[in-house]
């Protein structure tokens, strides 16, 4: 850990706080968020006899909230600081998981779904970067790969408590009650005695104290940056949305109906579940594979690598059967989670070095809404496409298609120097 910052053992301590206390929040948040839709979408759509496609319209909501909220929360957070945005995200997402208890419709489902995107959105990547950014400016990549590795150990711990003890013991609404007490008690908690914008706010200094010159395009001030208008003028920042855009297209669809598919084909509950729980501990690798070389690579070749490697899961994915060699599973396993394991670090860093710090929240905000439609829209998209052909495959073709062009997207970007 050292190459976080030559700075003092005290303050070195402090900035580990932050670490983890924004790794447990990404934990939490994207556990009983982003994961656990994936392992409630059978017990609520076969007790309610739903289609997969109207099912999946939730997590469309979901993911609609967030992306209408997040250009808020990014001004939020860059005017009021992002404990007070993780203490209110917790709350709403706490109440989201419990309205979710009470569903007796698919209006219901739905908007308590959107709570829980509120929620989410209050407590994901753009208040916890903008913490870290501020942390650690001179090795962000690899603090962000650290931090944001938390949403694959969410992903691989929580819907395996959720999927073999909690549904299988106490019913699914139990189990959305529970999470619902755990996220409010943990979250809120962190943020109320952890979460510190920055080195300043605690009187303390981190790696920000004394930066090398050599530190690969981030200003050298917290103040340094563009405005708002001014980025949404480039086209780099437009190349950045599309990219991003298409790529969640392409795999977050795959992902949210995994178990579905992987069922469908013969493999048992339990197989399918431990899969998609090993993508996300792959993931976590991924975040903080990426999170390192970002630190050494532009962020933009980052980002083609983990395109290409979704690329490669997606059309393992079409070969796989039962009968498949455990090796063909295992490339599956590998490069899908290290495919999206990128998107953490590589975003944050794409925003932070082309765009400076000073209005990153508001940045990045705006970015997310445009992330968080698409990643709403592809389960949808997926769910429909089964609904029609009764399988996945010309989803599966889809999505290779969105790898291509997302790749093109942004090995286009030509980055600015100017800073307004």
């Amino acid at each position: 850990m050292q190459n976080l910052g030559q700075i003092g053992d005290t303050e070195r301590f402090y900035s580990y706080w932050i670490l983890l206390g924004g790794l447990l929040i990404l934990f939490v948040m994207s556990g009983v968020g982003f994961y656990a839709f994936g392992v409630f979408f059978k017990p609520v759509q076969e007790e309610f006899n739903w289609g997969r496609g109207v099912t999946s319209v939730a997590f469309l909501m979901f993911y609609l909230v967030q992306a209408i909220s997040s250009p808020f929360i990014g001004g939020l957070t860059d005017r009021y600081g992002p404990k007070k945005m993780l203490t209110l995200g917790g709350l709403a997402l706490g109440a989201g998981l419990a309205l979710l208890s009470l569903t007796v419709n698919l209006p219901l489902f739905y908007v308590a779904y959107g709570v829980v995107g509120l929620g989410c959105s209050a407590t994901g990547m753009v208040p916890i970067s903008f913490v870290i950014s501020n942390w650690f400016p001179t090795r962000r990549g690899i603090a962000l790969g650290i931090v944001s590795s938390g949403m694959g150990m969410g992903g691989l711990v929580l819907p395996l408590i959720i999927g073999i003890y909690l549904i299988p013991n106490f019913g699914w609404r139990t189990a959305y009650q529970t999470l619902a007490l755990l996220t409010v008690l943990i979250i809120v908690s962190i943020a109320q005695i952890v979460m510190k914008t920055s080195p300043l706010e605690s009187r303390q200094h981190s790696d920000n104290v004394e930066r090398s010159d050599k530190t690969k395009g981030i200003s050298s001030q917290p103040s340094e940056g563009w405005k708002l208008n001014a980025a949404l003028k480039t086209s780099i920042f437009w190349l950045i949305v599309s990219s991003y855009f298409v790529f969640q297209m392409a795999h977050v669809g795959t992902l949210q109906h995994l178990i579905n598919h992987l069922t469908d084909i013969g493999f048992p509950l339990a197989m399918a579940t431990a899969t998609f729980s090993v993508i996300s501990l792959v993931s976590a690798g991924g975040k903080f594979f990426f999170g390192y070389i970002t630190d050494r690579l532009a962020a933009k070749y980052c980002a083609t690598i983990s395109f290409i490697l979704g690329f490669v899961a997606t059309t393992v994915l079409i070969l796989v059967n039962p009968a498949s060699p455990i090796l063909l599973i295992g490339l599956y396993i590998f490069t899908m989670g290290l495919a999206i394991g990128g998107w953490a670090p590589i975003t944050s860093m794409l925003i932070s070095t082309n765009f400076g710090m000073k209005h990153y929240g508001a940045i990045f905000g705006v970015f997310s809404l445009f992330f968080y439609i698409s990643t709403g829209i592809s389960p949808t998209f997926f769910g429909y496409v089964y609904d029609v052909t009764n399988q996945y495959y010309l989803a599966y073709i889809s999505a290779l298609v969105f790898y291509s062009v997302a790749t093109i997207f942004i090995l286009a970007i030509r980055r600015s120097k100017q800073i307004s």
